[in-house]
């Protein structure tokens, strides 16, 4: 018995794919503003500090 001949052709090795080095994307420059970030804790940290310093303090007798 002879096989029959199939519908699909053989599959053929797959062409090597080209790989280009990878290249970092380049830096955006930090803007001259603020972050928010950066502008909401220049605003809450001296304040809790100021919090901390001016509390009143228990006296014990």
């Amino acid at each position: 018995m002879t096989p029959t001949p199939s519908a699909t052709p053989p599959a053929s090795h797959p062409k090597p794919m080209l790989v280009h080095a990878y290249r970092m994307p380049p830096r955006k420059k930090p803007s001259a503003l603020l972050s928010p970030v950066t502008l909401v804790l220049l605003i809450a940290a001296p304040a809790v500090l100021a919090v901390a310093v001016l509390r009143p303090r228990s006296s014990s007798r």
